[in-house]
């Protein structure tokens, strides 16, 4: 027994914490400052209500124990005064037994829980100890959706691209319903970075923000990242593991490369849309969540499902609204501002005292063709901003590939006369020649995982060149 209650006391310390007992009574308010100091709090404490008012404009709280029934200022008083103080702060009301329905309207008006006196102190420390978890979990709420708003904010799509501005506003305009949402566009085009979008100004923009990329994953092991597993379910499930799905209960699921799932997973993922359930794979049991799906592919679906690689139905249930992205070579006027912007995050994040774009290197710049769309342009500032020196960002930082002059081999895609697919291959050959057959670096360049870089090689017939040069290296 001695051993429980050592570790309950070890439990009971909230460092930081700050608590205020406001009770007429001294004996009853004396033997809680006790109980909570013993308990590892610190505590103040006020004889009155207008005492407890005067202590509470002077400075914050995080958690008030206030009797109920004092003279002249209630505890009903404190506890409107403080919630107009700080919105935040906790109040635990305490009250004798008879005055149950009275403790009812204090939790109507705000107050976090009751106590009837005499209180237990084993129910007074843990209701102290589940208001501060309240404040903590509300700051890290706080912290999540000011994370999500840095990260996926308007502030940090950049573009005067008439197209884009429409697409953004469409994106904050759907936020709020609970439709399915496809977005398409070729890699690296920004489409993860508008599901956040959508998500971050949706009503469920304090839930999970989840993400997966279908192309990144080996087949056999997608289902059971999207929807868990149990124990002995296949060779390696050591064991239960909670999917994706299950992650993102409440809040959004973002499928990435959705195009890339096989048929059979296709129908798993039509089922879930359609009913909110699932079952974890070697699991008979039933499970339901609630989540909005966000898919986004590079793929032309519409091909896709002409040659019966994807499903029909599914298509009509992600394509609810349908949002797509145009490759930054349709938008040249939105490269500068990019680069600027680029070169302040990377600027700021390496420590470098750059300032601007050199009348060279923003011309090089402009001139490319950009086939890795957005996330090739950032990936070469900060490629520039790394190897940078000085105070601008010159010509000679930018990666050789974009620099080089134009040739035969490097006509802008806009120009191109070969179909998309010519085009994707071509300079994906261009990319890994000069990278020497680097995968990861290529991967980087291109925008791509290592796995769906493999894909392409395959479907493109130059596998066993990729493999005879990798050897030889």
């Amino acid at each position: 027994m001695a051993q429980n209650k050592q570790g309950l006391e070890m439990q009971e310390a909230a460092p930081g914490a700050t608590l205020l007992v406001v009770d007429d009574d001294p004996n009853v308010r004396k033997v809680l400052v006790a109980q909570l100091k013993d308990a590892g709090f610190k505590v103040e404490e006020a004889q009155s209500g207008q005492e407890a008012n005067r202590l509470i404009d002077r400075r914050a709280y995080d958690v008030i124990i206030c009797d109920l029934v004092m003279e002249g200022v209630s505890g009903i008083d404190v506890l409107m005064h403080s919630k107009r103080v700080n919105p935040d702060v906790e109040v635990i009301m305490l009250t004798a037994f008879g005055s149950v329905e009275s403790a009812v309207q204090a939790l109507q008006s705000g107050a976090f829980h009751y106590i009837t006196k005499p209180h237990n102190r084993e129910e007074l420390i843990v209701t102290v100890q589940r208001a501060l978890e309240q404040n903590r979990l509300r700051l890290r709420l706080r912290a999540l959706e000011r994370q999500m708003r840095e990260q996926f904010g308007v502030e940090n799509i950049v573009t005067v691209n008439p197209q884009m501005q429409q697409l953004i506003k469409t994106a904050i305009s759907v936020a709020h319903t609970e439709s399915n949402v496809l977005i398409t566009g070729e890699s690296g085009t920004g489409k993860e970075l508008i599901a956040g979008l959508i998500h971050s100004m949706s009503s469920v923009a304090d839930k999970p923000f989840v993400a997966v990329n279908c192309g990144g994953i080996p087949e056999s092991l997608l289902e059971s990242e999207l929807f868990g597993h149990v124990k002995g379910a296949f060779t390696g499930a050591i064991s239960t593991k909670r999917g994706l799905v299950e992650e993102a209960d409440g809040g959004t699921l973002f499928l990435d490369e959705v195009a890339e799932m096989n048929p059979t997973l296709q129908v798993k993922l039509l089922r879930f849309i359609q009913n909110g359930e699932f079952r974890r794979v070697g699991e008979n049991e039933v499970r339901r969540v609630k989540v909005r799906i966000i898919a986004a592919t590079n793929k032309d679906l519409q091909q896709a499902m002409e040659a019966g690689e994807f499903r029909e139905d599914l298509y009509y249930r992600l394509s609810v609204i349908p949002l797509h992205i145009p490759p930054l070579r349709e938008r040249r006027e939105d490269i500068s501002l990019l680069a600027q912007h680029f070169v302040k995050l990377f600027a700021n994040r390496l420590d470098k005292p750059i300032r601007g774009i050199s009348k060279d290197a923003l011309n090089a710049l402009m001139q490319y063709h950009w086939p890795g769309n957005v996330r090739e342009l950032m990936n070469a500032i900060e490629h520039g901003v790394a190897l940078s020196s000085g105070d601008m960002l010159e010509l000679k930082d930018l990666p050789p590939h974009i620099t080089q002059p134009v040739t035969d081999d490097t006509i802008p895609l806009a120009e191109s006369k070969g179909t998309l697919e010519d085009i994707e291959k071509s300079y994906i050959l261009k990319v890994l020649q000069e990278t020497g057959w680097n995968q990861k670096q290529a991967c980087r360049i291109l925008g791509l995982s290592k796995a769906t870089l493999y894909r392409r090689l395959k479907k493109y017939g130059i596998r066993a060149k990729l493999m005879t040069a990798s050897l030889s290296s």
